[in-house]
């Protein structure tokens, strides 16, 4: 029987939840703008180069944030001291030299070169303000990650005021708007955090991240790059065999989940600190308590995501999709993707809980097998019914991923005798 959680638990949750809500919210709506503003070929190309954006995220996550929780709980001193000090300098060098990476992206999209060098420069700043939203949750000020994350949230929505007023067709605006959050994002850090990324650089420093490379984030970056397979190897796929163009009508339907994973981002990046600090104290009938509570908060925002999309393209469809876009095919891919978003609420808790642990390489070889069943099955489906049937191929990897990794979480509680007794008494 799960026990009832304390309400202050509830509110730490609704704290976590609203900047990661209103940035992804002001990002919805831009995005929501331009499926209206724009047309089917730049829709599809911005589209895209959100999608890698967040899929850097990813990487960052895997590279610097999920060893991040560790070695700072599980280190003191001037040991800790230094491996922050690799971290912060790391982090900051290869956000620069992603920068080419994001132009050569944007420009191979047919994308403006203003709007491509502005892309760019968003893309990683934003990478920057990802480590140190994770930092914040670390050393105890989450406080700052929401200020950020609504900072993040007005200046976007002063960039879509902007772009209106601009008559609502220049890109420019759109991409400058993005620039221009990431950076205003910064701020809240405050000057004592900007002055550790950006005045405290030490390049002698940057050699000890491969330590940290071998122990945690190789294994952890192998496990974003296949779970992105897993994912969203349809957005990869469908792009570079048939252009953006194509994968517009697929970005504009997965538009109705976006609730959803919003919800899951921001409760993961809060949880996995959580998770972290108490596994670390011998506390995993706390962190199974706290799995099972983050699955049923997932369950609610799926369950109020499904009812309120389904009522609005009942009564009115047009106020999200243009009429030139099929409602067939965006009503179908929205069910493909709501199925796809409820088998990955299953395994999210658990996949935070084996993060927490520091169980990259179990994880890394679930979604190694999990990514191949999803290329595999979006290239098969592809090809034999169409664009709007590749989302059906992600859904059969999330789910053979989701099994592997319960499975994955019940041998490691059972190597854990606190775990086994708590997962035993739950029953």
């Amino acid at each position: 029987m799960i026990k009832a959680q304390p309400f202050g638990k509830v509110l730490r949750y609704g704290a976590a939840s609203v900047g990661p809500i209103g940035s992804a919210g002001a990002q919805f709506l831009l995005s929501l703008v331009l499926l209206h503003a724009l047309s089917q070929r730049e829709f599809g190309a911005f589209s895209f180069l959100l999608v890698a954006s967040q899929f850097s995220w990813g990487l960052w996550s895997a590279l610097f944030c999920a060893p991040l929780p560790i070695l700072f709980h599980g280190n003191s001193g001037l040991e800790r001291d230094r491996l922050m000090r690799s971290l912060f300098s790391s982090n900051l060098v290869v956000a620069v030299l992603a920068l080419p990476i994001f132009y050569a992206m944007a420009a191979s999209l047919d994308v403006p070169v203003r709007g491509t060098l502005l892309f760019a420069l968003y893309a990683s700043i934003a990478l920057i303000r990802w480590f140190a939203r994770a930092y914040s949750y670390v050393s105890g000020t989450p406080y700052r990650t929401m200020a950020s994350d609504l900072a993040y949230s007005g200046a976007l929505l002063a960039g879509i005021a902007l772009f209106f007023i601009a008559g609502g067709r220049s890109l420019d605006i759109a991409y400058g708007a993005l620039l221009a959050s990431a950076l205003v994002g910064l701020l809240p850090f405050g000057a004592p955090y900007l002055k550790q990324q950006f005045g405290q650089f030490s390049a002698r420093a940057v050699p000890d991240y491969f330590a940290i490379w071998k122990r945690h984030s190789g294994w952890s970056l192998l496990g974003v790059l296949t779970t992105e397979a897993t994912a969203n190897s349809h957005a990869y796929i469908v792009t570079a065999l048939f252009g953006p163009r194509a994968f517009a009508p697929i970005a504009a339907s997965a538009l109705l989940v976006r609730p959803i994973n919003v919800a899951m981002n921001a409760l993961t990046e809060f949880e996995r600190a959580q998770m972290a600090r108490e596994v670390g104290g011998g506390r995993v009938d706390v962190a199974m308590r706290a799995v099972r509570f983050f699955r049923m908060v997932m369950a609610v925002a799926w369950l109020g995501t499904v009812s309120a999309v389904g009522v609005l393209l009942w009564f009115s469809p047009h106020a999200i999709f243009p009429a030139r876009y099929p409602l067939g095919f965006l009503a179908t891919g929205g069910a493909l993707w709501m199925l796809v978003a409820g088998v990955r609420l299953m395994r999210a808790p658990e996949s935070t809980l084996l993060q927490s642990a520091g169980e990259f390489r179990n994880l890394a070889l679930a979604s190694v097998i999990s990514s191949v069943f999803s290329v595999v099955a979006v290239l098969a489906l592809l090809l034999t019914f169409g664009v709007l049937w590749s989302i059906a191929g992600i859904l059969i990897g999330e789910t053979i991923y989701c099994l592997w990794i319960h499975r994955e979480c019940r041998r490691w509680l059972h190597r854990n005798s606190e775990g086994h007794l708590a997962m035993a008494g739950a029953a």
